[in-house]
């Protein structure tokens, strides 16, 4: 069977669309491309739904690779510290972006038959869009990274309502928002032109103005008496990888930290992931710490931990002899980052997971709140744990704040840590809670309860913030409920268009 290119120019546009697309995201944020590409990708869709159901599919699939293909580019940079991991360069490049673009296929091949330049159509493809995204967050392990929605980070009074609905139905009615446009194709008039546009800005100025009014009105207060140290070490990660520069990384965090002059204050110190390699060494620094820590602070880390023949990354919470008084190990594993799938296959290969060693991570069993004191309880969370929406507070305790232990060294200076950054200042709004995030590299920062950064270091420097922690005075709706809000309410827009349709009928 003989094809021309000019057969394949679909493909190649509706690639085109899903890679200009990216530009819609941190760190660039150019919102106004969303209007632009979701219009187009759905005309694309109209003006070829007489082809067969594999060829929408495959419409869809070009979309998603473009779209995944050059904005997680950079999950190649994590490759570069081992040459036995070269291999995995194009199926880093190639499988992970082509497997994240089935979603998408999918979700066009299954709704071909409702195409149709009618508004219903719009609103089926964000139904079915926003569930393609919801599921992706889920199956194999889930890796919800860049959702559409993430593109209104640059506008903290916009994302206010991911306090009330959450990420995923925030995404749901941007999806709706951006592809409404698609509507003036079709027997145009400046009527529908005027129309459109005002419907649209009625809705982003309607949640404007709730933004705006929850900024105004948010009553946050600070836990007195506590301080809390976050430092971003921006050591190189090739030198921590080498065990015998573990206690010069040890010093220079201390002499970050710099605890003497917290000696009289209540203080919690947040050191980065990965600082120990065996959590067992600390019994080690137990002189070293108690010389430069006061029995007023207490520091947190992350380090691996071993027990019998299972190990765990974990995070440490330890007094000032460096005691681990409590510890919390990592649940939601990073793929070929902290385990290998199909580890026995894999292993014929010579493959490794990214992180130290050949074997795979074990997962933790629960996420419980921290205890610092008979007050203040942390949530803790490590490395990517925090883009899960929904998944933070499964067990329903309370706490005062999030903490968030990173490396983002693995990635450099790419566009993934802007948007690894992002998804915490999500969670701090849906939560309603402070969170404290501090990573080697990449960025460390304070975000408060209705997401407002207090303080962050830059990219490429050194630094501690001091910083205090801020509450609520009440609970967010979505913290209460979580992810039902989406079922609920793809569950009604569902209902209402089957009405709507048979009325049309």
């Amino acid at each position: 069977m003989n094809f021309s290119l000019l057969d394949y120019k679909k493909y190649f546009l509706s690639f085109f669309f899903g890679g200009l697309l990216s530009l819609s995201l941190p760190p660039y944020n150019f919102t106004i491309i969303s209007f632009l590409v979701f219009p187009c990708f759905l005309y694309l869709l109209f003006s070829n739904q007489n082809k067969y159901a594999k060829s929408i599919f495959f419409i869809g699939f070009s979309f998603g690779y473009g779209y995944f293909l050059s904005n997680i580019y950079w999950i190649t940079y994590s490759l570069n510290f081992d040459t036995n991991l070269d291999i995995l360069k194009p199926l880093a490049l190639i499988l992970i972006p082509s497997i994240l673009a089935v979603f998408y296929g999918l979700t066009c091949a299954i709704i071909k038959k409702f195409i149709s330049n009618k508004i219903y159509f719009v609103v089926i493809f964000s139904v079915a869009l926003s569930l393609a995204d919801f599921l992706r967050g889920f199956l194999f392990t889930g890796f919800p990274w860049n959702l559409f929605v993430y593109t209104w980070s640059w506008s903290i009074e916009t994302i206010q309502v991911l306090g009330l609905i959450g990420t995923y139905s925030f995404n749901f009615l941007s999806i709706f928002v951006f592809s409404l446009p698609f509507i003036i194709f079709f027997n145009f008039s400046y009527k529908k032109l005027i129309l459109t546009t005002l419907i649209l800005l009625s809705i982003l100025l309607t949640n404007f103005y709730y933004g705006s009014s929850i900024l105004k009105h948010d009553s946050l207060k600070n836990i007195s008496n506590f301080k809390v140290v976050v430092l971003q070490p921006d050591q190189n990660i090739d030198d921590l990888r080498n065990l015998e520069n573990q206690e010069n990384y040890v010093n220079r965090l201390i002499e970050v930290s710099n605890p003497k002059i917290y000696k009289n204050q209540e203080t919690l110190f947040v050191w980065p992931e990965g600082v120990f390699h065996d959590a067992e060494i600390l019994k080690q620094y137990s002189d070293l710490f108690e010389k430069n820590f006061a029995s007023n602070h207490k520091i947190i880390l992350g380090s691996t931990r071993y027990e019998q023949i299972e190990f765990y990354n974990s995070l440490l919470l330890l007094n000032n002899k460096a005691e681990v008084i409590s510890s919390y190990n990592k649940i939601k594993l990073v793929p070929f980052g902290e385990f290998v799938p199909f580890h026995s296959f894999f292993e014929k290969m010579n493959l490794k997971k990214i992180t130290f060693g050949y074997g795979s991570f074990s997962e933790g069993e629960n996420r419980y709140p921290i205890r610092i004191r008979n007050d203040i309880k942390f949530l803790p969370l490590i490395c990517y744990e925090i883009i899960f929406s929904g998944l933070l507070d499964k067990e329903k305790k309370y706490y005062n704040f999030i903490l968030n232990i990173s490396e983002d060294g693995w990635f450099g200076r790419s566009i993934g840590t802007t948007q690894h950054f992002v998804h915490s200042q999500y969670r701090a709004i849906e939560q309603g809670k402070h969170v404290i995030r501090s990573s080697n590299q990449g960025i460390s920062a304070s975000i408060k309860p209705n997401g407002v950064i207090d303080k962050k270091t830059n990219f490429i420097s050194s630094s501690s913030l001091v910083v205090d922690i801020y509450e609520k005075n009440s609970k967010t709706l979505f913290s209460i409920y979580e992810n039902k809000i989406f079922h609920l309410l793809i569950l009604l827009t569902s209902i209402l268009l089957i009405f709507f349709r048979k009325i049309n009928e």
